[in-house]
């Protein structure tokens, strides 16, 4: 039986990958004739133009027509039909035609969604594989283990990424339906003599009169804090080395996860701080009780630094609603390649009736 090609692309603020599978009547299987993922700096309309005709370019592809192509981009979708990228500098607005002009396939076979959606069912299909296939997350709090009802998907990366998953119950069972949330991008709320300082670095250093949860809870965000807070140091107090073609912001995380560098570790738990602070509000707005997730690269590197920082102690400060927030379960997610995988899985799907989910 012939196997339809699935190709996804996962777009962020500036770095994109790509992932070729075939989809049978048994599944998704990685295509043997292209690399497991390929990787691009992508921070422009004209580079994520030249990124996708590079990989439609491979041998493989042409020689083997597309049946779906899966788009997860890091902006608010509107019906499915256009984007507008939350990080780019430049032209922001991309429509679906404009892709399939690429060279992406027409006639509804290319799907656009939010990147943190795609997350949502590639998060959902690793967490209903059994046994070994199974993701890996490590639970942070003493709440009760993986279960029932609704959950939360958080990715501090480049941007903040936040969605939720709603367990819709049908007579077949129970099937994950994610919704994106832009709360990233709502003015924070600032409580702490620390987050005004940082606010107030904003406000006079990048014009930013009322800093977002974005502004402070990405790798901007990051450098953003050490700045701020490397002014009050006392002068002579080393700063934070970058390795050779490392990010600043990594390295920032980096020698604030080895203590290198007091500012940098103070810069971190900041970080943290205003994490948990989000991911409070996020709980408080879906109830997860089936777990809230924190996923992406940063969590992977940085593990060791949130489970023994001050992310949990922010999340938990609430005077009214402490209690209910300590029966929400939170796991740290031990793969950072979510978004693709989900938009393989719902490329599969797609022209298939998309499975039911036990959420166990």
């Amino acid at each position: 039986m012939k196997e339809d090609v699935i190709l996804g692309f996962d777009v962020g603020g500036t770095n994109s990958r790509a992932v070729v599978a075939r989809s049978g009547k048994d599944g998704l299987d990685p295509h043997p004739d292209f690399p497991p993922i390929v990787r691009e700096k992508v921070a422009s309309k004209a580079q994520l133009r030249a990124f996708i005709q590079n990989i439609l370019a491979s041998p493989v592809l042409t020689d083997a027509p597309i049946a779906r192509a899966v788009i997860a981009l890091a902006g608010p979708v509107i019906r499915g039909s256009a984007v507008t990228m939350s990080n780019w500098s430049g032209e922001k607005e991309i429509a679906l035609h404009e892709f399939e002009d690429w060279g992406l396939p027409d006639g509804g076979r290319t799907i656009l969604l939010n990147d943190m959606e795609a997350g949502c069912y590639g998060l959902a299909e690793h967490l209903n594989k059994p046994g070994p296939n199974r993701i890996s997350v490590e639970r942070l709090t003493d709440a009760p283990g993986v279960g029932g009802g609704n959950r939360i998907f958080i990715a501090p990366g480049t941007g903040l990424g936040a969605a939720a998953i709603i367990a819709a119950k049908s007579p077949s069972g129970v099937s994950p339906v994610p919704i994106a949330a832009e709360l990233q991008h709502a003015p924070m709320p600032i409580l702490s003599a620390e987050e005004a300082l940082v606010a107030r670095w904003l406000r006079r250093e990048k014009d930013i009169l009322h800093p977002s949860w974005d502004d402070m809870v990405s790798g901007r965000g990051l450098v953003h804090a050490y700045w701020a807070l490397y002014a009050k140091t006392p002068a002579g107090l080393p700063g934070v080395t970058p390795n050779q073609g490392e990010d600043f912001a990594a390295a920032i995380a980096r020698q604030g996860v080895a203590k290198d560098n007091v500012v940098a570790e103070h810069a971190l738990g900041f970080f943290y701080t205003c994490l948990g602070r989000f991911c409070q509000l996020m709980a408080l707005g879906f109830q997860p009780f089936g777990g809230i997730f924190i996923g992406g690269a940063s969590t992977t590197h940085n593990r060791d630094f949130i489970k023994n920082g001050l992310f949990i102690k922010a999340f938990l400060n609430n005077q009214a609603q402490q209690s209910l927030l300590g029966k929400f379960p939170i796991y740290l997610v031990g793969k950072g390649d979510l978004n693709p995988d989900g938009a393989l899985w719902l490329g599969h799907f797609s022209n298939r009736a998309l499975p039911t989910h036990e959420f166990s």
